[in-house]
């Protein structure tokens, strides 16, 4: 029967069913491509990023924008950050290129604590890092201090007790000798009465006056003045300066100061170790403990002399021969935009394994190596004390300094 517009027509709800089917059927298909986009993106920046394909690097010339330029630590970055057209064209004239870290001259100094030293503690840390010390300067003291200098102390009363009981036998000795030498000019009068006394008794016996007897005892008391004489002449002569015997006194007692004198040398030894001084002038790089800690296997402090900066840079041993003695060394880094400028004052004689790796995955880890240290130019040296340990990379070239 043919419709007829004056028919009413009755709603069975088929199509609200239909039509609420047909959303749920969507719904999900739609939301799983939202995972598969993100994907797709984030494989392409990996891409772009790792091989930068000819249109990354033209949209970036283009808009003047930088790999990285919107972070402080950027994880890709342009190559003209490194090289430049004067370093293109050295490259492609064979420039060795190498890559290097900056020491201080002579190396770091690890500063430990003295020999017999390892029980004790920091006492006091009077420098900070980064500060200049000169050779002999206090790099820290430890808290045996004070029982080192009561030693000393006491080492030097010693000396002076030990001196005093010299001056008093010298004083002794010259007293003894004033004596003996007083006695000699006595007995020495009294020889010479003896003998006047026996040439008298001697005329007279002759002439018959005096008896055998009495001409005896004057003979006898002039020998008796005689002998005490040289026994008086013995004893002057052992205070004598060459003589040994009349020194024994004096010479034990120089021993005893001498003693004294070395155990005060000893005990200021030992408080010396108790004071930490810089080996050489140099500036403070790094401390290692705080006052009142106990140094451990890494010492004290690291020292170096930053003012006159090295780089030790590790050429491979198929390009040593293209290196020597004087060559002009340019080096640069991404942690300051000045160039570095040095020469050649070392080369190694050992092959050893390469120790500085570069960042990029596809480098050599295991090559082998020759050190050689370039020294750095006074204005370098004032740039790269700031920078020890920073990673460069050294060109080479065959011009020398002259």
């Amino acid at each position: 029967m043919p419709d007829s517009p004056k028919l009413p027509l009755i709603d069975n709800g088929a199509a609200k069913v239909e039509a609420r089917g047909a959303a749920k059927t969507s719904g999900p298909s739609r939301l799983f491509l939202i995972p598969l986009a993100m994907m797709f993106l984030f494989t392409g920046a990996v891409i772009g990023m790792y091989f930068q394909p000819p249109a990354l690097r033209i949209f970036f010339g283009v808009t003047g924008l930088e790999p990285g330029g919107g972070t402080s630590a950027p994880i890709a970055t342009p190559i003209s950050r490194v090289l430049t057209d004067d370093d293109i064209a050295a490259l492609e004239t064979g420039v060795v290129v190498a890559l290097g870290r900056l020491v201080p001259l002579g190396e770091v100094i690890t500063v430990a604590l003295p020999y017999s030293a390892s029980d004790t503690r920091i006492e006091t840390l009077p420098v900070r890092v980064g500060q200049w010390v000169e050779a002999g300067g206090i790099l820290a003291t430890l808290d045996n201090r004070t029982d080192l200098e009561a030693a000393v102390r006491a080492a030097q009363a010693e000396v002076d007790v030990a001196a005093a009981k010299l001056n008093q036998t010298r004083l002794s000795v010259a007293a003894s000798k004033a004596e003996a030498e007083a006695r000699l000019h006595l007995v020495e009068a009294a020889e010479a009465t003896a003998k006047l006394d026996i040439d008298r008794t001697q005329s007279l016996f002759e002439r018959g006056v005096a008896t055998q007897a009495v001409l005896d005892r004057a003979d006898l008391i002039y020998r008796q003045a005689t002998q005490e004489v040289l026994q008086s002449r013995a004893t002057v002569a052992r205070f004598g300066s060459g003589s040994d015997l009349s020194q024994a006194d004096i010479f034990l007692a120089e021993r005893q100061r001498d003693a004294a004198i070395v155990q005060l040398s000893t005990t200021r030894d030992n408080l010396e170790k108790a004071i930490l001084r810089a080996p050489s002038n140099g500036s403070v790089l790094h401390l290692h403990v705080r006052p009142g800690e106990r140094p451990g296997a890494k010492g004290v402090l690291d020292f170096g002399n930053t003012r006159e900066m090295t780089a030790e840079v590790e050429i491979y041993q198929n390009q040593i021969n293209r290196i020597a003695l004087g060559n002009v060394v340019r080096l640069r880094a991404e942690a300051f935009d000045d160039v570095l400028h040095g020469e050649v004052v070392e080369i190694g004689v050992e092959v050893g394994r390469q120790s500085i790796i570069d960042a990029d995955p596809a480098a050599n880890t295991d090559a082998r190596v020759i050190t050689v240290t370039v020294l750095l130019d006074h204005e370098s040296s004032g740039i790269a004390g700031r920078f020890i340990n920073l990673e460069v990379l050294a060109w080479f070239f065959d011009e020398r300094v002259e």
